[in-house]
Order: structure tokens, then C-alpha cells, then sequence
């Protein structure tokens, strides 16, 4: 495809987070939204009317979207369980796509989508937003241009309130395992360990302890209790590339948390943290040779690390030459990890990753 081509994107699943990428298609003159796919009829309408797309680029059935041939590329926005249909209708097809993290339901069908991807492979990137966060991004070249000296340990969190007992959440399809596969694990420790291997590098080793808070969740229409088998709170002690050793830990009972999603970085001279509620702010501490005393400062990101997360899949998708946009290797990478933290909390014991 033409570097300069108009993309003719596809977009599956209209809820949640479709809106935020509805904006970044809208931001960029490369893309352009032409057919939509969604189950429900009624959201399905509203939002192609919202976007003036006719009612013949408006499916109920993805693979009807996909195998359109005026749609140049898919963008995919749906539940866990679905990933890996959404991933090998692509393949199949041999359309691009942007797809939503965790990569599958569970390592299985990361294994069985690897065998098809390595025969017929497509343009791939898997949603790990947290890469486009310019403090991330920022750090990230900090850590090139060995401003805290050897790496040796990094500690990351991403913290949630939402989930805690005291606001009553109903039983959602974030608490049925049979669709999302786990908890607070797949749907934020994704993005730990993705920003782990972004700033460090692959995971070595994991030693994981995981928990359930809230044991039972009211049904919203039934009013009846459901239990509740995904997780609430998980925690992992890793080792990485280079012998760095790293601490983490997810949870949706984070009173006073938002959307807290937080890396420190420990070198011998110095510290690095970044936080994605300040995205544009790297704090940085450091030791001065001489003086051996510690300055800290809180740095702002210079131009040049903002880039939105669809232009990178417009590189990919036209065939451009790239670097760390994360891709169908990343997402596999990722599941494979989160398989070994589940591994590793049912053995209560340490697990290699590549067994």
C-alpha cells in the first residue's frame, strides 16, 4: 500500500473505549472510517449515523467487515473472548488490524494464532496505549542514554478504585471469566508488563501471588449474586533482561486511585518515575559525582516524544520501516508472561517464563 493512500478503516465494537479511537482516526488525514460492526442494532445505527456511514457499511457480523473489500484495515475494540476470532478472521483474510490487549483469552490461543501468523503474516498492532505516553516515551530514551547509570530494578503499579466493595459494582463482564479470562491481571498487569518490556526488556522468571476481594457480584438484571472467579489484586516479583529484577502489583481496591499507572526506575546513579496522570512529566533523581549528594527534579517532556497511537498503525499498515511499535510478537510476548503469573500463583513457586 501507497505511503500517501487513504486508509479505509474498519472498526469492531462500538462500546467502551471505540470512542476514544473514533477521535484518533478522526485526527489523521491518512484514515478514515467506512464501515462499522457491532450486535447491537442500536448503537450500531446511532454511531453510523454519528459518522455518516451508510447502512451497507454497518454489519452485525465481523467477519462480514473483514472480508470487505473496500475496507483497507480493522481497528478492533471487542470483549477478551473474542481477540482471538477478531486475530484470525484477519489473518485469514490477510487484513490488517489493530487489536485490543490482552492479546487472547489465555496462552492456548495465543499458541494457535502464532501457527497461523507465522504461515500467512499480517500487518499486526496490539493496543498498548501506554507506549504513547510521552513521559513513558521520554524515560525510555533516558534509560539510552544511561543518565541513571546500570539498571537494576524497576517497580511498577497500576492502581484502580473501581472495584471495590464499597461502591458495590454489579457484575459486569470484567467479573465473568468465561469472557474476559481473568481480572484486574489481563486488564491492567497487561500494560505492566508491556511497559516493562517497553523501558527493560523480556521477562526471565515470575513469582506471583493473586487474590479476589469481592467474592460475589450483584446481577444488574437478575439481582442475583454471581461469583466472581477473576482477580482482584495480583503481585509479582520478575526478573528481567540483564539480571533487573522488578516489583509489581495491580489492583481495582486502590481507594483514592483513578487510573494510576506508574514505573520507577533504579540505576546506580539515579532514579527515574514516570506516571501517566502526569504524562508530561518525568521526575528525575540523580546523584552528583563529585558532590555525592542527590538533586531531584521533575523534568518536561520536549517536543518530539507525542505520537498518537494510530499513526504508528499507519506505518505499519503502509509498509513503512519501523521501530517499537508493539506488534503481534508483543502481544504473544505478553500473553505468554500473563500465563506464567497465573502459573506461578496456582504453584506458589517461581516459574521461567520459557519453560
Amino acid at each position: 500500500m501507497t505511503v500517501n493512500k487513504v486508509i479505509k478503516v474498519g472498526l469492531i465494537g462500538l462500546g467502551g473505549m471505540a470512542d476514544a479511537h473514533r477521535r484518533m482516526i478522526s485526527e489523521l488525514y491518512q484514515l478514515q472510517l467506512s464501515a462499522l460492526c457491532d450486535v447491537n442494532d442500536e448503537l450500531l445505527n446511532k454511531v453510523g449515523e454519528e459518522e455518516g456511514i451508510g447502512e451497507e457499511k454497518r454489519f452485525t457480523e465481523m467477519e462480514s467487515l473483514i472480508q470487505d473489500p473496500t475496507v483497507d484495515a480493522v481497528i478492533s475494540i471487542v470483549p477478551n473472548d473474542l481477540h482471538a476470532k477478531v486475530l484470525e478472521l484477519c489473518i485469514h483474510h490477510q487484513k490488517p488490524i489493530m487489536a485490543e490487549k490482552p492479546f487472547t483469552l489465555n496462552f492456548k490461543e495465543a499458541e494457535y494464532l502464532a501457527e497461523l501468523y507465522e504461515k500467512t503474516p499480517i500487518p499486526c498492532m496490539v493496543g498498548f496505549s501506554y507506549r504513547y505516553i510521552p513521559a513513558f516515551r521520554y524515560a525510555k530514551q533516558l534509560l539510552a542514554e544511561n543518565k541513571i547509570g546500570t539498571l537494576r530494578h524497576i517497580e511498577v503499579r497500576y492502581l484502580q478504585s473501581f472495584g471495590a466493595p464499597i461502591f458495590d459494582v454489579p457484575y459486569l463482564w470484567r467479573f465473568n471469566k468465561v469472557v474476559t479470562g481473568t481480572g484486574a491481571l489481563g486488564d491492567l498487569g497487561a500494560h505492566m508488563i508491556d511497559s516493562a518490556r517497553f523501558l527493560v526488556g523480556e521477562f526471565k522468571s515470575v513469582s506471583a501471588l493473586m487474590r479476589t476481594f469481592v467474592p460475589e457480584r450483584r446481577d444488574p438484571a437478575s439481582g442475583t449474586m454471581h461469583k466472581v472467579e477473576v482477580d482482584d489484586y495480583v503481585s509479582f516479583h520478575a526478573v528481567l533482561e540483564h539480571d533487573v529484577v522488578g516489583t509489581f502489583l495491580t489492583t481495582r481496591n486502590a481507594i483514592g486511585s483513578g487510573n494510576q499507572h506508574e514505573v520507577t526506575l533504579y540505576g546506580d546513579i539515579g532514579t527515574i518515575n514516570v506516571n501517566c496522570e502526569k504524562p508530561d512529566e518525568v521526575r528525575l533523581s540523580f546523584i552528583h559525582n563529585k558532590e555525592l549528594q542527590t538533586s531531584t527534579e521533575t523534568l518536561e517532556v520536549p517536543p518530539g516524544y507525542r505520537r498518537q497511537q494510530l499513526e504508528d498503525f499507519t506505518v505499519l499498515v503502509t509498509g513503512q520501516e519501523h521501530d517499537g511499535i508493539p506488534d503481534f510478537h508483543d502481544g504473544y510476548q505478553n500473553q505468554k508472561v500473563l500465563e506464567r503469573i497465573i502459573e506461578s500463583a496456582e504453584k506458589s513457586q517461581s516459574v521461567n517464563i520459557d519453560e
